[in-house]
């Protein structure tokens, strides 16, 4: 019988990590492969560079990265990185791929529900701008010649004609193209390869695909540019380049000061942490390391407010997800294929969720239900956060009062200042439920009872209306 040679190693596992990996063997050899890793000196991996990006770390052994390849392709990071001769993916992580022009349509006529994410291929001309003037970038989505961008065109054209060490040519290209947004901590240069003019040969176009999203929510603060900022096309992952395909992008951000933060989790934690709400078929595209104040542009939602500060950056993992929607925790949504998750790094806890066309409690499309839970509970109008204790309060002198019947389940009545009391309708952290047993009784995430029937609460988050109520109530 012919021995294991390392060459047919190498070949069984790869085969092995082209399979989905059952649940419970990934998370059993994930945990083993990572305690291994932290026994042996970290090294940084390619998807890191010189400007402070991280790099998932590499694993120790050669047998440790492709078993550690073949857990991750059958759990959430589905698309890792491959050999240097693979054909262009018609889907990346159960998405599409879509040509340039297609995409453009269908943002155009609304068929994009919020930021969804989206596989788009094309050409990437490294040429693209070039000459560009000195000008100071304004905010993130706001394009200027200064903004980082990725040019992905539909069709494969060089925009600049090299005479020698020379350039010269046009800037404008004949077809449809994207010149898509790589926002300051989130930009995929560092996996692009490097054009030189001295041989013009490396600044021709190249097949690409890209995934990223129209309508991010930092659109807001374009003030006058809000539309063509919502309109623009930011990049989440560099899926696909010229035969060779690409796994989860990684940053990590710095704090106000640009310092770079120094997260305690790494990209295998994140993702173990998310293991109670992901579905088998959802895949990790992005991880996005910031601080707490970073994260309020990034993540829409009421109730959260505060800051933190350089020496207390409360570190949060951006998790960008493609597939099917969660299953935890219970929210509503309209349907989708991608969406978020924050995880903190202190805890290690799954924070908020969004995306999938969520519907936040507050939104005039939310339609109260009185559906019963499966632990037969009844569902509360909730927002898209777990609670965790940085709602600024605002001062209530209020009591709770409910019935099984009203649509919204619960509400506050004010106790002073007025001969009928005043109803004020209220949403809750992501996972609380309410029971009459036979009073009311509300539920947070974990099952507990933590308020009654009759509760005094002195204290509500800012936003509404709705309220919203976080502990503490009072």
């Amino acid at each position: 019988m012919t021995g294991w040679s390392d060459e047919r190693l190498d070949a069984a596992y790869r085969t092995i990590a082209d399979k989905p990996a059952p649940y419970e063997l990934a998370a059993a050899t994930v945990e083993a492969v990572r305690r291994a890793a932290e026994e042996r000196p970290s090294r940084r991996g390619a998807l890191g560079s010189a400007l402070g990006r991280p790099a998932l770390r590499l694993l120790g052994g050669a047998v440790a990265v492709v078993i550690a390849a073949a857990i991750v392709a059958g759990l959430a990071f589905r698309s890792t990185t491959g050999p240097s001769s693979q054909t262009e993916p018609t889907t990346v992580d159960g998405l599409p791929v879509q040509t340039v022009s297609r995409a453009l349509a269908a943002e155009k006529g609304g068929a994009i529900v919020g930021d969804a994410l989206v596989a788009i291929k094309g050409w990437y001309d490294p040429t693209f701008p070039m000459g560009c003037p000195a000008e100071t970038p304004g905010p993130a989505l706001v394009e200027t010649c200064a903004s980082a961008k990725l040019f992905v065109s539909e069709t494969a054209e060089r925009l600049v004609e090299f005479e020698g060490n020379g350039v010269s040519g046009k800037q404008t290209p004949s077809g449809p193209y994207i010149a898509a947004l790589e926002p300051e901590g989130s930009g995929v240069g560092s996996l692009l390869p490097v054009s030189d003019q001295s041989s013009p040969g490396s600044y021709d176009p190249s097949p690409v695909v890209i995934v990223g999203h129209f309508h991010d929510v930092r659109a807001a603060a374009c003030g006058s540019d809000e539309a063509v900022c919502d309109a623009a096309f930011v990049v989440d992952q560099l899926a696909w380049l010229d035969g060779k395909s690409f796994g989860p992008n990684v940053w990590i951000g710095a704090d106000s000061t640009g310092q770079a933060l120094t997260p305690r989790l790494d990209a295998n934690r994140v993702a173990a942490a998310l293991r109670s709400a992901l579905d088998p078929e959802d895949a990790i595209v992005s991880m996005d390391a910031v601080g707490l104040v970073d994260l309020y542009t990034l993540q829409p939602g009421r109730g959260v407010s505060g800051g933190s500060s350089s020496s207390d950056p409360n570190i949060q993992w951006y998790v960008r997800v493609a597939g099917p929607e969660p299953r935890w925790p219970e929210m509503a949504f309209q349907g989708g294929s991608s969406g978020w998750f924050v995880v903190g790094d202190d805890s290690g806890q799954l924070r908020s969720v969004g995306g999938w066309g969520f519907v936040a409690a507050d939104d005039p499309s939310y339609v109260p239900s009185v559906r019963t839970l499966p632990s037969g509970d009844l569902a509360l109008p909730t927002i898209n956060q777990l609670p965790y204790n940085i709602c600024a309060g605002v001062g209530a002198d209020a009591v709770l009062h409910g019935s099984a019947t009203d649509p919204r389940i619960a509400w506050l009545e004010s106790s002073t200042g007025s001969t009928t009391p005043q109803r004020t309708d209220v949403v809750w952290p992501a996972g609380y439920r309410a029971r009459f047993a036979p009073s009311l009784e509300i539920l947070d995430e974990n099952g507990n009872v933590v308020l009654t029937d009759g509760a005094h609460i002195t204290g509500l988050c800012s936003g509404g209306p709705p309220a919203v109520l976080e502990p503490p109530f009072q």
